[in-house]
């Protein structure tokens, strides 16, 4: 993959089809290169074969084997370049539940809001 490609590179984790299907067109059609996963071990998978993803995006509740907040505690200590934001409409997590430096973000978003928080994971 190349440098400028993986600097796009988002990996999204949600387990509801259709909200992932709409985030990944969204995110799609604003240039990124879009990698899914609907639960932790997909992720974790996902993220072993694509170790230069730059964003990850997680709902908190992602299936039966992990939540998006383990999750994001294992991607900060084992992808560290990966910036990461969470998003829930049910829970919130304490800021200290979730690493530092991740982002916690509400649902429903507009997605303009999710755009620009991702832009600005990327540097872009």
């Amino acid at each position: 993959m190349s440098t400028a490609i993986a600097a796009k590179t988002v990996l999204v984790v949600e387990d509801e089809p259709l909200v992932m299907r709409a985030t990944a067109d969204l995110l799609e059609h604003d240039g990124y290169n879009v990698l899914g996963a609907s639960c932790y071990s997909d992720a974790v998978a996902t993220l072993e074969s694509q170790p230069e993803t730059a964003v990850l995006v997680t709902d908190i509740s992602i299936g039966e084997d992990g939540d998006g907040v383990q999750l994001a505690r294992l991607v900060a200590e084992r992808f560290p370049h990966v910036r990461i934001l969470i998003v829930s409409g049910a829970v919130r997590p304490s800021g200290d539940a979730y690493p530092k430096d991740a982002i916690f973000f509400t649902k429903p978003y507009a997605p303009g809001a999710l755009l620009t928080i991702v832009r600005d994971c990327v540097g872009c």
